[in-house]
């Protein structure tokens, strides 16, 4: 009787397979979104604070942008900076929890490079457009937006599509008040985009990406 129960527990060896496979994608995906929350949260305040440094240029400051469009590349560009070490400190500490030293600095590069191209992405092809000139500068926030969250969404299809449903509630926050929101399209999305990432690391948080 004992022998017959133990067969029955017993798991065949697709299942141990898939049972070891699944084990590995699981632990693959925690030490790829290591510190995901935390990050979200950081790169999101930058973002708000991106959108109203461009609403700034747009009203207070739009005599600056006009004789000088290029000036949204430094001043983007010290957030997108701040951004990427701010990142991969966060990164290389949460990660360090879960894997190896070795192996949890292999899963840092490739993350850093993914996100660094995201970020070159939404500077060269704006630059690539010809964007960057008084006609086309305020249109550099609105395609460079787009690479980002597209960025969030692929991002969350390779590793947990909640990443990915924060990544379409980025793009929302942003293009939604862009439609509806007139002259103050900018503020608005900036709370907007804070309130969503905010909702955004606290899921994730609660279902254990963090």
């Amino acid at each position: 009787m004992s022998g017959s129960g133990n067969e029955g527990a017993a798991l065949t060896p697709q299942e141990s397979w898939g049972a070891i496979h699944t084990t590995i994608d699981k632990t693959r995906s925690s030490m790829y979104l290591a510190g995901t929350s935390p990050i979200l949260l950081l790169w999101g305040a930058l973002t708000a604070v991106l959108y109203l440094i461009e609403y700034w240029f747009q009203t207070g400051g739009s005599a600056l942008a006009l004789e000088t469009p290029w000036i949204r590349a430094p001043a983007f560009g010290v957030l997108v900076v701040g951004g990427m070490v701010g990142s991969g400190f966060i990164g290389r500490r949460y990660g360090s929890r879960n894997v190896t030293p070795e192996a949890g600095r292999a899963v840092g590069i490739r993350v850093f490079f993914f996100w660094v191209s995201v970020a070159m992405a939404s500077w060269v092809i704006p630059a690539a457009a010809g964007m960057w000139s008084p006609e086309g500068g305020p249109q550099i926030p609105h395609v460079a937006i787009g690479i980002v969250t597209l960025g969030y969404i692929l991002y969350g299809i390779m590793t947990h599509a909640a990443l990915a449903a924060v990544g379409v509630g980025i793009a929302a926050a942003y293009y939604l008040p862009d439609f509806l929101a007139g002259d103050a399209a900018l503020p608005v999305s900036a709370v907007a985009t804070f309130a969503v990432v905010g909702l955004g690391a606290l899921w994730l948080h609660r279902i254990g990406i963090r």
